[in-house]
């Protein structure tokens, strides 16, 4: 019992310090970007949520001193909060792994500090905490959360803003960054003249976006934006993804965007017109479209132009999967 209780008190210098770091607004105990994705997704503030984490390992360290005294009652009420606690613990794992796709190390940590807890508790309690983490995994690895987030539109949830300027079913998703020079050329592009309907999603946190004539969105999730193009296998911006008549064709690089936007989203351009560098839809294969390198990496600060080239692409509607 006495590693409980040292297990136990180091929650609650973790969680305080946390804690108080978020309400200095200082850098975190987090070591990689899963931090901030699963706080982005919580209904929750992280302050919040470290001082009820503070709160809870102070009661479990005065329940198992009072444990240690003798006392029965708070022997078996630590151990029925270490339950419920591993049971949390494992419905956030669960979402990690099967929704953000992302490892919190923070929460991680937190997670083995429960473990540790519940495990020097005895075997029944070995035993119990067992049977109650297996079940909220199964629970959750038995739900399609891919299918209930494509259902509900998970591109829109990622859209900073959205821009409406005619009545066809064509709809264009524009991901891109704040420092990937290519997405700025693109963008200006748009403002020079444009007649298509338009979102942008950008694959971080943007304080300010403005686009004359969108309407900025009251939230957004950029984890999202990034995720998908992560299931796609994409790994550079600028990417235009272009929704109409249920097919979804994705195109990536400045080069192959530009000529997109030119041969369809221009006044005077929106008679039907053929090029050996518009879009061909009569295959699902790649095209692939000689030329420099036209792409910032998403993961890293945009470097300077190299020999590369940009692709377009089809995928299956709602998949993600390339035919």
């Amino acid at each position: 019992m006495i590693l409980s209780l040292i297990f136990a008190f180091i929650g609650v210098v973790l969680t305080g310090l946390q804690a108080l770091f978020i309400y200095l607004g200082q850098d975190t105990l987090c070591f990689n970007q899963g931090c901030e994705i699963v706080d982005s997704l919580t209904r929750v503030p992280p302050l919040y949520i470290n001082i009820v984490g503070f709160v809870f390992f102070l009661i479990i360290c005065f329940g198992l001193l009072r444990a240690r005294k003798g006392s029965d009652l708070w022997r078996r009420f630590v151990g029925l909060l270490m339950l419920a606690a591993l049971a949390a613990e494992a419905a956030l794992v669960s979402f990690q792994l099967l929704i953000t796709q992302e490892l919190c190390s923070y929460c991680l940590i937190i997670f083995t500090l429960v473990v540790l807890v519940n495990f020097f508790l005895g075997i029944k309690q070995i035993f119990r905490g067992i049977v109650i983490f297996s079940a909220v995994m199964l629970g959750f690895a038995s739900l399609d959360f891919k299918t209930g987030t494509k259902s509900i539109g998970s591109l829109d949830m990622g859209t900073v803003a959205h821009l409406r300027v005619d009545t066809t079913d064509r709809q264009l998703y524009l991901f891109f960054s704040s420092s990937c020079k290519y997405c700025e050329t693109i963008i200006e592009q748009l403002k020079e003249e444009n007649y298509c309907n338009l979102s942008f999603n950008p694959i971080e946190s943007i304080d300010s976006f403005t686009f004359e004539g969108a309407t900025r969105a009251s939230s957004y999730l950029p984890e999202i934006n990034k995720n998908f193009l992560h299931n796609l296998g994409i790994e550079e911006i600028p990417v235009l993804v272009v929704k109409e008549l249920g097919v979804w064709t994705t195109l990536q690089g400045g080069q192959a965007i530009g000529n997109y936007l030119s041969l369809n989203c221009k006044k005077n351009l929106q008679n039907e017109q053929t090029s050996d560098q518009s879009i061909n839809q009569s295959n699902g294969y790649s095209l692939p479209i000689a030329g420099q390198k036209d792409g910032c990496s998403y993961d890293q600060d945009c470097e300077d132009p190299a020999n590369g080239s940009s692709t377009l692409q089809e995928i299956l509607p709602g998949t993600g999967i390339r035919p």
